[in-house]
């Protein structure tokens, strides 16, 4: 028998015997090789998630009013809590600028406020020009260059009730037709937040996965601080194939855990030694009643950097953000080493808040309860740099602002940081932060977003109000949503399209 033909013999074999073999994650090598000396291409196990991922994201589900903000039509409206008035009025007597012309970055705006089912197209001078509807209640569209709308809906949620939770992602057509549906909505597993869609079509989502309180304590969760219901939510990841409703990808935070508190654990350890790991015992108690939530970490934003190939996402109640390896195979995300940056599935860098990570205090936060984290994408002024959206704190910094900083990357997108140092930068390369009357304070939800000409769309969530800013700060075009309700709406995200985007002809000609 020739070299060659044993070569394709033994890479049959091998291929078989995987086939035969499939598996989740497992505790033995990530990756199955070809024949040793060979240049047969790696075979890599299958793998079955044990997340179930459905088409039928169930009958329609009216999202709640949250704290006297708009509901449903129809709806009653709760009184709104008077911490929430207080918040609101922060800038409120203000009245809106008039758009400057010369200097506004041209385009759309899409928005989906809250508790309507439409969603808006809105054009700078601030006429609706189009609108869409789906099935469900939308909680985030975005318009895709083919003239398809992703759409991340309002699914009945079956075990979860923190905000957030949506269950149900959805593509449809210009013409409004539905191309896939997914739903990943069980007792112990929703997607929530927020979605992005991959080059190759499949889409990456974040996952809440609940388990008991006494999971956590086994991880060194401290019982003292554990939520009344017994519950504890782990974060994590999923990539998701649309057409076969396969998850080809997950990662979950509930690998790369330590703390300092139980020495009976596996992974007891120094937290300052390991910023590659989350503190388990790290945690914000609710201010009103000191109690602490299942959903300990609550992230509320991913964003995809295709050339590093990493996620990065917000963890709101740890006010900072994460980045990872999307390149591990979903084995290696369970682990420490394997993948682009020979890390696993380990954090590959953080910012905001090195507290987290014994390595600074209170007095080196910069991060607070934020939202929308994202790289500045290609083409657009400050490119690489990560954009977010920061909330405030009630106690902290009872008011809101916009980061821009320069991750400390190296030239092959890993990051480091000195012994006993935390990530950088210290310094920020930009930031939004006017002095009343234009201050304002949304404490949850909201976003901003780099334009073309280098302004900066900032949506004021609670209150449903945008502001395009230049890198001066001056403000150029504003515009708050209102409906027949007599309350303010909310807005989860707003994303600006430049008026050559590819796709917006035949979504505005449908919607007419």
């Amino acid at each position: 028998m020739s070299a060659n033909k044993l070569r394709l013999l033994l890479v049959t074999i091998i291929w078989i015997a995987t086939i035969a073999g499939g598996c989740g994650v497992n505790s033995g090598n990530d990756e199955r090789e070809g024949a040793a000396g060979s240049d047969a291409p790696t075979l890599r196990p299958i793998y079955r998630s044990t997340m179930t991922v459905t088409s039928d994201c169930g009958v329609e589900n009216m999202p709640s009013s949250n704290g006297g903000m708009a509901g449903p039509v129809g709806t009653e409206i709760s009184e709104m809590p008077e911490n929430n008035v207080k918040r609101l009025a922060i800038g409120a007597d203000r009245d809106l600028v008039d758009t400057d012309w010369d200097r506004v970055s041209p385009g759309y705006v899409l928005i989906e406020p809250s508790a309507v089912k439409e969603s808006f197209l809105i054009n700078d001078a601030k006429e609706i020009v189009a609108t869409f509807e789906g099935d469900y209640y939308p909680s985030y569209s975005q318009l895709l260059p083919n003239g398809h709308r992703l759409v991340s809906s309002n699914g009945r949620p079956k075990g979860f009730t923190q905000g957030g939770r949506t269950g149900c992602i959805e593509e449809y057509t210009a013409s409004g037709e539905l191309v896939w549906r997914i739903n990943l909505n069980t007792d112990n597993y929703i997607n929530h937040h927020d979605v992005v869609k991959l080059d190759n079509g499949n889409v990456l989502t974040l996952v809440w996965e609940k388990v008991t309180s006494d999971e956590a304590v086994s991880q060194g969760r401290d019982p003292e601080h554990v939520a009344e219901n017994g519950e504890f939510w782990y974060e994590g990841v999923i990539e998701v194939n649309p057409y076969t409703l396969d998850v080809v990808w997950e990662w979950s935070i509930r690998h790369h855990l330590i703390q300092d508190f139980d020495p009976g654990k596996s992974n007891y350890g120094v937290v300052a030694d390991h910023p590659e790991h989350l503190n388990i015992n790290v945690f914000r108690q609710n201010s009103d009643d000191g109690t602490v939530s299942a959903d300990w970490t609550h992230a509320n934003a991913l964003d995809y950097n295709p050339e590093l190939d990493q996620i990065a996402m917000s963890f709101r109640s740890m006010s900072e953000i994460l980045i990872i390896d999307h390149s591990t195979s979903p084995q290696q995300s369970a682990g420490h080493s394997g993948g682009r940056y020979g890390k696993g599935g380990d954090l590959l860098y953080r910012w905001g808040n090195p507290a987290n990570y014994d390595r600074g205090s209170e007095n080196d936060r910069t991060l607070f309860l934020q939202h929308d984290v994202q790289w500045i994408h290609p083409g657009l002024p400050g490119a690489g740099n990560i954009l977010i959206f920061n909330n405030g704190d009630d106690d902290s910094r009872p008011y809101s602002t916009v980061v821009e900083f320069t991750p400390d990357v190296n030239p092959d997108g890993s990051y480091e940081a000195l012994d006993g140092m935390p990530y950088g930068p210290k310094d920020l390369v930009w930031a939004y932060n006017p002095e009343p009357p234009e201050r304002f304070f949304s404490w949850y939800i909201s976003g901003a977003q780099r334009l073309p000409n280098g302004n900066t769309l900032i949506n004021q969530g609670a209150g449903a109000k945008l502001r395009e800013v230049t890198p001066s700060g001056d403000i150029v075009w504003e515009y708050v949503y209102k409906n027949e309700v007599d309350a303010p709406h909310t807005l989860y995200r707003a994303n600006k399209y430049p008026i050559d985007y590819p796709g917006l002809a035949d979504l505005i000609s449908n919607s007419e």
